[in-house]
């Protein structure tokens, strides 16, 4: 979430009262959500967001958990209602790179692989990309979402094709508890 009464977005972590300098363009942290929905990645995905010196092996654990933070930062709203959240997954940053590619430069014309004069590729903070991505609207990656979040009566017309639309555009289904096992196992490395 930004925070338009600071000038400077966070571009490092604090562990253990030491400060950790991390990478904050957006693709970066596209590798980082790839690297920990991956088997065993875990481990990896604290290493490359550094940009030097990478904390101890008996900080990770701390530091992962507040690149977790960095990476998925608390919005107070919208607020969930009971029963409201279907927990699918809507959107993979691999899988609809076209789709957020072609809405960030639809909505707010901004090339996503723009490169400068001399062939360095702009960079765009984390926490701006998700901001600009929560603002999307009317794009068919807003579509696309919606029709993956999609839960509903199936009984009338409507429903049946709503979930044609649902199942025909639904993210491969991730094996969770191993998931969950892998962060597992890397949480008693550190204990």
């Amino acid at each position: 979430m930004l925070n338009l009464a600071k000038v400077k977005l966070p571009d490092c972590i604090d562990c253990g009262g030491k400060f950790f300098n991390i990478k904050t363009d957006f693709r970066t942290w596209f590798n980082f959500s790839e690297a920990v929905n991956e088997k065993g990645a875990v481990i990896d995905a604290v290493d490359f967001v550094y940009e030097d010196e990478i904390p101890a092996a008996e900080m990770k654990a701390e530091a992962f958990k507040k690149l977790l933070d960095f990476y998925m930062p608390k919005n107070e709203l919208p607020r969930k209602t009971s029963g409201e959240d279907s927990g699918a997954k809507i959107l993979d940053y691999t899988i609809d790179a076209d789709y957020i590619y072609a809405a960030f430069l639809e909505q707010y014309g901004i090339d996503l692989l723009q490169t400068d004069k001399n062939g360095h590729i702009i960079e765009m903070h984390w926490h701006k990309f998700l901001a600009l991505l929560s603002g999307l609207h009317g794009t068919k990656l807003n579509e696309i979402m919606s029709w993956r979040g999609w839960s509903g009566d199936t009984k009338t017309e409507y429903g049946k094709q709503m979930q044609k639309l649902r199942n025909a555009w639904e993210l491969p289904n991730e094996d969770r508890e191993k998931v969950q096992e892998d962060l597992e196992k890397f949480n008693k490395l550190f204990k």
